[in-house]
């Protein structure tokens, strides 16, 4: 069979035809960004376009501080020019549910070109599959319009202005592609989720799409102006002291910009204060393109919500870290003491700390406090704001890595849910192939009936019962771990 060629208000697009299905690679959603252009908001593209859309387009500029146990050297090469998404499909006559895939990587690293997301699995389950590239750290979530009197206009959400033009984009063309516009669902995991669930609250009138999946990630990590402008000040500053003027910001090349990226720790703004969210470049709730106050601005959504965790997020740093992996009982009570109320740390410690344990029990104690800390609490605001229409999870299965010290850590889901298990089997357990059935079939009617809900499970929503499927070898619905501990852990933190 020949290659596929489409025609679409974008243009006409060839991509490739590969075991029963349409491929298309690297298209360009957006006006290409230059060296002049890096830091405004993205522009819709000028004309019709003639793309043979056949290699994946360049991974955006990355800030790494270290290579981690997860690093993809298989990456395209970085580009500022990197505004492009990909789609699959196996029907482009047939009028699909479309998904939108936003990668994770704490709005800094990462790329929708990963290895780890097989565009060629959750396709076969009849929906069109899209992911999308954009803006990362200093270009995507550094507000300097301020800071340098308007001489550079970056809000700080140019990343999330980038990822809704992909979105608008595919509502336009996605029906030459065998999509339906009218059913569009996006999913994410870490600052991916971020993302779905910020859009949601930038629009939350379900127009530009219908359903949202966040994997690990609530509607939490963005900061306000005040934190921004500083955090924007500490850029100018950092270049200054390494010789790179205003001036230049607009004339060197993208590996100078994340290089002075990589000297800043958000902590540098604290004031030995404990910051939330744990992450400098971020989105800006400015009241323009991000609410002043997301959670309120989604409370009245029609967008339906799947919304879950791993169940030791955490550990994805707690057994890889020095600081962590050397926990004293001093050392968690200092951490303690900037993240909550003082007379409520010992009932915390009642609740969390297992003795029993002996050396590790304090990094454990860390490690599941900041599990549920950093994304539980984010994640139990959404499945009690709107219950009748956001349906919860937690994926329970165990990694063997490192001999199963890191437990169902942070994105470990990923390569059950796009079937690259078998390009990682490192990485998944024995049960990997059904725990991947499972995942696709759910997530994939999610976004073609609004319910999860599958010969396998019959998954209400949170309203009933308060039940979550609680994801293994075998899957059930059980009551969200922690609530009790998650409601104690956010009434008793210090915020900032």
């Amino acid at each position: 069979m020949s290659n596929p060629s489409v025609k679409c208000s974008a243009g006409s697009i060839s991509g490739l035809l590969q075991n029963e299905v349409n491929f298309f690679y690297g298209i360009p959603y957006a006006e290409p960004l230059t060296n002049l252009s890096q830091w405004n908001a993205p522009k819709k593209l000028k004309e019709a376009i003639t793309f043979e859309a056949i290699k994946k387009g360049f991974t955006a500029p990355q800030t790494v501080y270290s290579k981690s146990l997860f690093h993809d050297p298989s990456l395209p090469e970085e580009s500022i020019d990197c505004l492009t998404l990909n789609i699959a499909s196996k029907d482009l006559h047939a009028k699909m549910p479309v998904m939108i895939w936003i990668h994770g990587g704490a709005y800094i690293t990462g790329s929708s070109n990963s290895a780890l997301y097989n565009l060629d699995s959750i396709p076969l389950h009849g929906v069109v599959l899209v992911t999308i590239n954009y803006r990362l750290g200093p270009f995507g979530f550094l507000k300097l319009d301020e800071a340098t009197d308007n001489r550079i206009l970056s809000t700080g959400n140019e990343g999330l202005m980038d990822q809704k033009m992909a979105i608008e984009w595919v509502k336009e063309n996605i029906e030459a592609f065998g999509g339906d516009p009218d059913n569009i669902s996006l999913f994410g995991e870490s600052a991916g989720a971020w993302s779905v669930a910020l859009q949601s609250a930038a629009n939350p009138s379900g127009n530009l799409f219908a359903k949202a999946i966040c994997q690990s990630g609530g509607m939490d990590a963005y900061v306000k102006k005040d934190r921004a402008n500083k955090w924007g000040e500490l850029f100018l500053k950092t270049c200054s002291d390494e010789g790179l003027h205003l001036k230049d910001l607009q004339n060197v090349d993208h590996a100078d910009i994340t290089k002075i990226a990589k000297k800043m720790k958000h902590t540098m703004i604290a004031e030995g204060k404990w910051l939330a969210p744990e992450i400098g470049f971020s989105p800006v709730a400015d009241g323009e393109f991000l609410p002043l106050d997301p959670l309120s601005k989604f409370k009245d959504s029609k967008i339906k919500l799947l919304i879950g965790t791993t169940s030791d997020e955490y550990r994805l740093w707690s057994e890889l870290e020095p600081y962590f992996l050397n926990l004293t009982k001093e050392q968690l009570h200092q951490r303690l003491k900037k993240l909550f109320n003082q007379q409520s740390i010992s009932q915390i410690e009642a609740q969390y700390l297992d003795s029993s344990l002996g050396k590790i029990s304090y990094k454990n104690t860390l490690s599941n406090i900041m599990t549920d800390w950093t994304f539980g609490i984010h994640v139990l605001d959404l499945l009690e704001m709107n219950p009748t229409q956001v349906f919860g999870y937690q994926f329970n299965a165990k990694s063997p890595l490192l001999e199963g010290r890191l437990g169902a850590y942070h994105g470990s889901e990923l390569p059950y849910l796009f079937g690259s298990w078998s390009k990682f089997p490192d990485l998944c357990s024995d049960e990997a192939k059904n725990i991947s059935d499972f995942l696709q079939v759910s997530w994939t009617n999610f976004a073609k009936t609004g319910s999860p809900s599958s010969d396998q499970l019959s998954w209400p929503p949170y309203s009933e019962e308060n039940s979550v499927a609680q994801i293994d070898s075998q899957v059930e619905l059980k009551p969200y771990n922690n609530v009790s501990k998650i409601k104690l852990l956010n009434d008793s933190k210090i915020t900032y």
